[in-house]
């Protein structure tokens, strides 16, 4: 899978992604494609699956602190993605 589909894919949405993970494993399940095939859509699903992965990790951290009693009585803190792994 070359990395210029990875990126594109990467810039999916969560739900345009799983979409296109449906897609991919409908086809692989009917059986027809050449082995050379599946195996680009199986690499082609797993970066896909991962990229879910990461997109859902962000969204509960975000939950996580958003829904977390850190003692100031219902005032919001900004979330920042790239700060939360950390913490």
């Amino acid at each position: 899978m070359s990395e210029e589909i990875q990126k594109k894919d990467d810039e999916l949405t969560f739900e345009q992604a799983l979409a296109k993970l449906e897609t991919l494993v409908a086809r692989m399940e009917t059986g027809r494609q050449p082995i050379e095939e599946m195996m680009k859509d199986f690499e082609c699903g797993s970066h896909l699956v991962k990229s879910c992965r990461a997109k859902l990790d962000v969204l509960e951290r975000k939950i996580e602190l958003l829904t977390a009693d850190d003692g100031k009585q219902g005032e919001w803190t900004p979330f920042d993605a790239d700060n939360s792994r950390h913490q």
